[in-house]
């Protein structure tokens, strides 16, 4: 009788073990810019989950007894990003310390849950004898939620096979992301293939446009300004090999980019586009866009030929350009903003042009900014919606270059990869004002490889 009481005894201290730990919040814990929650909970498959919220989460089955890991990334503190990417390497994305921090720390909150489920065994003991205190059981109870609770750790430990994540499921955003690792396996020669292509693209553009040109152009003394309309590159290299060739090839003076230049705010995705904008070496300005964050608009400030314009008018190669950022540029939030936000921004816009002499370009990232300004003959530019358009009324012309990224990561899992980018033609009258004189909106898409042309002239 006395060996079944201690049995159940025993049973009842595990069951409230398990039950315990299922109810346990997570632990967290912070290194670097990097804030974490980490938890064990038991369940049927031995699995490891990663956390990456909002875009979703990575599952592997690692090793074989019936508990799950669970690591979470709950917060990055954007300013001391900075300080973490000037310690990567170009062996690792990780710097030396910072895996040893992890899992050193991991080590830590499971000998702590060690230690919990003793002093719980010995609570169990003490409940399941209705309160009398008896030391040697209370030990023994630990003591065996301690074997078994490290037996299943020591298993794990054993068993645990990294080799799972190659075969992990993807759960969110980043169900994109084996197709993306292996994107980026061969990235240096698709990259060139793309480069290629552009190239040929882009002559065969630039042969179309120089036969039209002999027929609407009349005398080769007009003076000209080109400027390039881009929008929405959302970390896509390959963008900047297509605008490169677009000003070299254009002859442009000017670029125009209405926002979600990177994807998630971070300095980290600025920095691997840096070495491309730094290469443009013609005035660059730039109206931020939602998924632009405060502290990417400030570095952006810092690279020599970039404009930032967060609000307000400048003068820039003789045309008066008016904008807004995007109201969610101003916080580390990937979210659009709010229509009270936009209202606000739509509203502050219009009182800008209407208090200025002179207004050649209105530029906002997301349209709805432009909800007072379709009249007076304005000109508009915008993008935000990944479709490209030029939209010509008797009152207004507004323009969306789409994605000249071709929506990022998002648009190569879908395949559909689609650049596109506005060229602005301006010409300069005989009072010495720049006229707009046409629109040229330039489509390229792959898979297949096909390009579109197409003129839109202000005067008809």
């Amino acid at each position: 009788m006395k060996l079944s009481n201690k049995i159940q005894k025993i049973i009842f201290s595990l069951l409230l073990m398990i039950l315990v730990i299922q109810l346990l919040s997570p632990v967290s814990f912070s290194i670097g810019a990097f804030e974490f929650e980490t938890s064990v909970k038991f369940g049927t498959g031995g699995k490891t989950f990663i956390h990456f919220p909002p875009l979703g989460n990575i599952i592997a089955s690692t090793h074989t007894p019936p508990i799950d890991f669970h690591l979470s990334l709950k917060n990055i503190h954007l300013e001391a990003l900075s300080q973490y990417t000037k310690s990567i390497s170009q062996e690792s994305l990780m710097p030396e310390n910072m895996l040893s921090e992890i899992l050193v720390t991991i080590v830590k909150y499971l000998v702590s849950l060690l230690i919990f489920v003793f002093f719980l065994g010995m609570v169990a003991s003490l409940l399941w004898s209705r309160g009398k205190i008896r030391i040697k059981e209370m030990l023994f109870t630990g003591l065996i939620n301690i074997m078994v609770l490290l037996m299943f750790f020591s298993t794990s430990a054993l068993t645990y096979d990294q080799e799972a994540f190659s075969q992990a499921e993807y759960q969110g955003i980043l169900e994109a992301a084996p197709w993306v690792l292996s994107f980026l396996e061969e990235g240096a020669g698709i990259i060139e293939e793309i480069g290629i292509q552009f190239a040929n693209v882009v002559d065969n553009i630039s042969i179309l446009q120089k036969e039209m040109e002999k027929n609407v152009i009349s005398g080769e003394d007009i003076s000209t300004l080109n400027v390039l309309h881009i929008s929405d590159i959302h970390n896509n290299p390959t963008a900047f090999d297509f605008i490169g060739r677009i000003k070299d090839t254009f002859h442009v003076d000017l670029i125009i980019d209405t926002g979600d230049l990177v994807d998630y705010g971070t300095t980290f995705e600025l920095d691997l586009l840096t070495q491309f904008i730094r290469q443009i070496h013609i005035p660059y300005v730039f109206i931020p866009g939602n998924h632009e964050s405060p502290i990417v608009i400030e570095q952006l400030k810092t690279i020599e030929n970039i404009i930032v314009l967060e609000e307000g008018i400048i003068e820039i190669e003789g045309l008066s350009i008016a904008g807004i950022a995007d109201p969610a540029s101003s916080s580390t939030a990937m979210v659009v903003a709010d229509e009270n936000l936009m209202e606000e921004a739509a509203q502050r816009l219009y009182e800008t042009v209407a208090h200025a002499e002179k207004v050649d370009i209105i530029a906002a990232h997301n349209p709805l900014s432009f909800k007072y300004l379709r009249n007076n003959n304005n000109l508009l530019l915008g993008g935000h919606q990944h479709s490209p358009y030029i939209k010509k009324t008797d009152n207004y012309v507004e323009i969306n270059a789409g994605s000249t990224g071709a929506s990022g990561i998002r648009g190569v899992q879908k395949l559909e990869i689609n650049y596109s980018l506005v060229l602005l033609k301006f010409q300069l009258s005989e009072e010495g004002a720049l006229i707009p004189f046409s629109a040229d909106l330039i489509k390229v898409k792959h898979f297949p490889l096909n390009f579109s042309f197409e003129r839109f002239l202000f005067s008809d």
